[in-house]
């Protein structure tokens, strides 16, 4: 595939290079010109009217027809050829190798438009008919044909006949597919985790008192984390500056990522610290003095490595004024003569004339047919005329004129398309049109023509893709299989129908990863002549993870194992998270084979800081952000204020507090103690009902005579509650 950075000027054309050959290149034309027939004369005809021809308040003095072309010149294709050999001789002879024959590979354009600098209705041109779309294949020629006001007819006339530049500028809007430089990332993570464990213990026996023993424990711990990341990013000129960002920032979550799963696979296990348990050492084998010392290390080391070279479509638009008639020389290097192509006919004369431009839109080089024999038929009147032409290269245009018999402009056609190395011709049926500009295009001339070239994908982490292609609309189906990989990349599908082509190809691809896996996509269908294989990756999902509820007094963690299942495509993804006062939030991303498809579940477990433990059930996730943990609608914090005790009375209180939400599975207790001179105390509870405020409380006063009195329970909503010893 054309290679956009691969880029040299020679003789004043650019020209390419191929991604993958080193003495393919691909030459860019400069600008259209008229094109010749096989003749070897211009593909023009200029008439002029005897007499002015109006039409609904128009007024027409001319039409011109013509064939503009946008190649090279066999002469400079020749010229730059030679140059091409040099460098790749250079090159070679530099490595001690024999140098290989320069190749010039056809430029891959996908669609396109020619257009004039005109516009209808001006005051040169009443009407303009154009191809619309060049032929895409050799020399990319697009025919027009224009009726011309009387100025314009008088304008068109001269500058065509005489002088350099005719005044008629011709854009070609292509696109073509090129392959960008490659995007690298790399990322890598060191770490080195030591642990030293010291130990000193004396023991002494003592006959007539306790034995004693003192034991020096000393244990230690490092840890150095590194963690380096590069990224070279291409910028693709077909994207907006928001989309490019968007992109990179796509490509380094999921580095991060890749980087975080490969260290979790490969880091060694925590190092289990030494049990400093001697009581084997000193009872059963009676050693009183021990001294132990214990050092381990261990390391891992994780690299990621990612690159890819993305095919892009690139636009480019050669433009250019066509040459006039006698600026052309001819086969004898004589100017050409303008007469040869200039005629003055009558109105009556012009509007009893039919004109029909006739091509056929194939790659006759690299498709299976030999040539297209397309007949001609106008049926009508005393002048009926029939006619065949013949066409073997995409470059042939033919013309069939004939009298119009009593205003009728309808003819018939049909063709019969010859294969190569076969006796087996397809026949078309007969069509009527009144279309003068006919063109038979490749999917009518019973070929199933297809080419499979890789896309965006990256070999570094696609082993291969089996690619399966199926086309069933030929009464026996077509089924073909490739296997691409870095080293066999392009392949192509030529298979003589025998009928036009009227369904879409279907295609499936198994990928075999790098690490193993397989990833069998669906089956799709497409009707391009270009099948691009990418990455079975089409997205990156991202799920956002949060804790709620109180981090600070009742939560200590949230472990949470979250798995991603795309059944249809035979895909998984996991991962394992920790959430905490220090990491409340975690965004997991991952690239994915169907944006739309694939279900994500979590479970995990709740720690509290009091001990206890609470389940997180197998869950699916409904939304893209995932909230986990005990949701905290509102809290209720009470003051227990111990300013109306009488302490001359009373030498200790005890405040008895409790809330419950039955529904909710909420049910908080706490005793609060007071002695003289303790200030107020605070009670704090996470609600999951906004609306429950209500709690109850219980005072337990003992006495200075060591009675004690009860007080309540009390149902409460206030913030604030005065324990009182009652009279």
């Amino acid at each position: 595939m054309l290679k956009i950075d691969n880029l040299r000027t020679l003789r004043g054309y650019q020209v390419n290079g191929d991604d993958t050959n080193d003495h393919t290149f691909y030459i860019f034309p400069n600008a259209p010109t008229l094109a010749r027939m096989v003749t070897g004369g211009l593909a023009l005809r200029f008439v002029e009217y005897g007499q002015l021809r109006e039409d609904g308040g128009k007024k027409f003095g001319g039409f011109v027809a013509f064939d503009a072309e946008l190649s090279v010149p066999s002469e400079d294709e020749k010229n730059i050829i030679g140059d091409l050999q040099k460098e790749v001789d250079d090159r070679y002879r530099n490595r001690n190798l024999q140098p290989p024959k320069v190749q010039i590979a056809p430029i891959n354009w996908t669609d396109g438009t020619v257009e004039l600098l005109l516009t209808e209705g001006g005051a040169l041109i009443e009407k303009i008919r154009g191809a619309g779309k060049p032929s895409l294949y050799g020399r990319n020629i697009a025919s027009f044909m224009m009726e011309l006001s009387e100025l314009g007819t008088a304008i068109f006339k001269e500058t065509l006949s005489t002088g350099i530049a005719s005044g008629v500028q011709v854009v070609y809007k292509l696109n073509y597919f090129g392959r960008l430089p490659e995007m690298t990332a790399r990322a890598e993570w060191h770490a080195r985790e030591f642990y030293s464990f010291f130990q000193d213990i004396n023991t002494e026996d003592n006959f007539w008192s306790e034995d004693s023993y003192t034991e020096v424990v000393s244990s230690t711990r490092y840890k150095n984390d590194v963690t380096k990341t590069t990224f070279n990013f291409i910028q693709n000129p077909n994207l907006k500056p928001d989309d490019q960002a968007k992109l990179e920032a796509d490509i380094r979550a999921a580095i991060n990522k890749q980087l975080e799963a490969a260290v979790q696979r490969n880091l060694l296990k925590e190092i289990q610290e030494v049990d400093p348990n001697t009581k084997e050492l000193r009872e059963g084998q009676d050693i009183e003095d021990i001294r132990r010392t214990v050092s381990k290390t261990q390391m891992a080391d994780v690299v990621v490595e990612w690159s890819e070279s993305k095919a892009i479509i690139v636009n480019k638009n050669p433009q250019g004024m066509l040459p006039t008639v006698t600026s052309i020389k001819d086969a004898s290097n004589k100017p050409q003569k303008w007469e040869d192509y200039y005629s003055k006919i009558s109105v009556d004369e012009f509007l009893k004339t039919l004109q029909v431009n006739i091509q056929v839109n194939a790659d006759f080089a690299n498709l299976p047919i030999h040539s297209v024999e397309v007949k001609i038929n106008y049926p009508h009147g005393a002048n009926a005329k029939v006619q065949e032409f013949v066409f073997s290269k995409p470059d042939d245009v033919a013309k069939f004129e004939c009298f119009v018999h009593q205003g009728i402009r309808k003819f018939k056609y049909s063709y019969t398309v010859n294969y190569k190395n076969s006796q087996a011709r397809f026949q078309s049926p007969e069509v009527e049109t009144d279309d003068t500009r006919l063109v038979i295009s490749v999917d009518d001339l019973g070929i199933l023509s297809l080419d499979v070239a890789p896309g965006d994908i990256n070999f570094g982490q696609v082993d291969r893709a089996m690619i399966t292609v199926l086309y069933d609309n030929a009464g026996i189906p077509i089924e073909k299989k490739f296997n691409m990989t870095k080293n066999s990349t392009s392949f192509t599908v030529r298979e003589v129908l025998g009928r036009p082509r009227s369904g879409a190809t279907k295609y499936q691809i198994t990928y075999q990863m790098a690490d193993g896996r397989e990833i069998k996509t669906p089956e799709r269908e497409q009707r391009a002549k270009e099948l691009y294989v990418d990455d079975p990756f089409t997205a990156m999902k991202t799920v956002g993870f949060r804790a709620v509820g109180d981090l600070e007094a009742d939560i200590a963690s949230i472990a949470l194992s979250v798995d991603y299942l795309d059944q249809l495509n035979s895909y998984r993804q996991s991962t394992q998270l920790n959430l905490s006062k220090s990491q409340p939030f975690f965004d997991w991303t991952f690239p994915v084979i169907d944006e739309d498809s694939g279900t994500l579940t979590y479970s995990g477990a709740i720690n509290f800081k009091n001990g206890t433990t609470t389940d997180i059930p197998e869950t699916v996730a409904k939304r893209s952000i995932v909230q986990v943990g005990n949701k905290v609608a509102d809290f209720l914090e009470v003051a227990v204020v111990p300013d109306l005790i009488n302490w001359s009375l009373v030498k200790l209180v005890n405040v008895s507090l409790s809330y419950e939400d039955v529904p909710n599975g909420v049910n908080e207790r706490m005793d609060v103690r007071f002695k003289s001179g303790e200030p107020e105390k605070r009670w704090k509870v996470a609600l999951k009902d906004a609306s429950k405020t209500s709690y109850a409380w219980t005072s337990t006063f003992f006495l200075q005579d060591g009675s004690r009195k009860v007080v309540g329970p009390n149902n409460e909503v206030n913030l604030s509650i005065f324990p009182e010893l009652p009279s």
